[in-house]
């Protein structure tokens, strides 16, 4: 997970198909037991959020059906260097729930595994990953059970693979010439394991990389170049395609800014959006097809935040969700089938500069084939 030092950071909405849908507050949770200076990822999960935070070394757990905190899990390791909280050494760190189990996996600055049963929302099992330095980002296959999650502050990085059912460690995997690693994500298209590489060899600019996590043949299976990106955030939406955010770095080192969809059966960019970039949790919801993250360009709204390095959205209501230091964790619901800028707090949104009509009528990208609509949805200052 990468740590920004920008002023201003932006969620986005990046549109499948035709028109963007406006967001707009509905709700702002006040931080308790106290505001953090320092989040990572999110989750929501039946109606539910939570929200990594190590300032307080814990998860927030927040009721969006009643829009109230309901709870906040503790027992989660914050590490100090000379007095400052060190995310390498800190947690809680990602998350990923086992909606299959009704479990949640949260990486602790410790090296472990905090399962969480999201019945009692107690942690019921420690799982050791070997590493004293954070557990950081995961990625679930509900059909094998298998949990992968990145050491990226090992040298050389680790990716861990974790048998789900008996809650321990299988093997990990190697990355000997990256520079560190990010999201992983799993494809239910082609049921493999995918990791966001910044840089490696042959790849200066990063790549993808396809994992075999089987226990026999534990190695990197396919390497996938990403032209001048230092990936972070991945998600896999339609098909084979995932989206691809790019690191904050992108601009001073490649002189540009621009986020990415891929197709992973060929390693083909089908889309280039300029301009959208310095992201790190992203996502997709099938509801709304959009693809959804937290990046520090293209602002629309600004605020203080300083925590809005996470995003996360309902997938039964495409509600959104996102922490904000100065005001607490806020809910923007969506209001169907509206493009027009919002009075108060909602968003603008504006056609891609490359579109064609499709045979539906909906706006397309000339460059990909699903591509046609960024929506900017809220902006934000941001985090270390």
């Amino acid at each position: 997970m990468f740590h920004q030092s920008f002023q201003t950071i932006s969620l986005l909405c990046f549109a499948i198909g035709a028109s963007a849908d406006l967001y707009s507050l509905v709700a702002t949770i006040p931080w308790a037991p106290g505001t953090p200076s320092s989040t990572d990822q999110s989750a929501i999960y039946n109606s539910t959020y939570y929200l990594s935070d190590r300032t307080n070394k814990g998860i927030h757990v927040v009721s969006l059906a009643n829009k109230t905190q309901i709870g906040f899990i503790s027992g989660f390791v914050t590490g100090l260097t000379n007095g400052t909280l060190t995310p390498a050494i800190s947690g809680p760190d990602g998350i990923v729930v086992l909606a299959n189990r009704n479990e949640m996996y949260v990486g602790d600055g410790d090296g472990t595994i905090k399962v969480i049963n999201l019945f009692t929302k107690a942690i019921v099992a420690n799982i050791s990953t070997g590493s004293k330095k954070r557990a950081d980002e995961f990625a679930y296959n509900p059909s094998t059970q298998t949990v992968v999650v990145t050491n990226g502050n090992e040298s050389p990085p680790l990716v861990n693979i974790i048998n789900a059912t008996s809650h321990t460690r299988i093997g990990n995997i190697s990355f000997p010439s990256a520079s560190g690693l990010e999201q992983p994500a799993f494809n239910p298209t082609d049921s493999q394991f995918y990791v966001s590489v910044p840089e490696t060899d042959g790849a200066p600019g990063g790549a993808i990389q396809m994992m075999n996590v089987d226990k026999a043949s534990l190695s990197i299976a396919k390497t996938l170049p990403v032209p001048g990106c230092a990936p972070a955030g991945i998600v896999f939406g339609p098909l084979n395609q995932v989206f691809i955010g790019c690191s904050s770095s992108q601009v001073a080192t490649f002189g540009y800014s621009a986020s990415y969809i891929m197709n992973v059966s060929t390693g083909a960019i089908i889309a280039n959006i300029s301009g959208i970039t310095g992201s790190d949790q992203v996502t997709y919801s099938s509801k709304t097809g959009y693809y959804y993250a937290s990046a520090y360009l293209n602002t629309k709204i600004t605020t203080d935040n300083v925590t809005a390095h996470a995003v996360s959205v309902d997938p039964l209501t495409g509600t959104v969700v996102v922490p904000v230091k100065a005001k607490g964790i806020m809910i923007y619901a969506l209001s169907n089938g509206t493009t027009t800028t919002s009075t108060a707090t909602a968003t603008t949104s504006t056609k891609s500069t490359t579109s064609a009509t499709g045979s539906s009528g909906a706006q397309i990208n000339g460059i990909g084939h699903l591509f046609g609509m960024v929506v900017v949805a809220v902006s934000f200052a941001v985090l270390l």
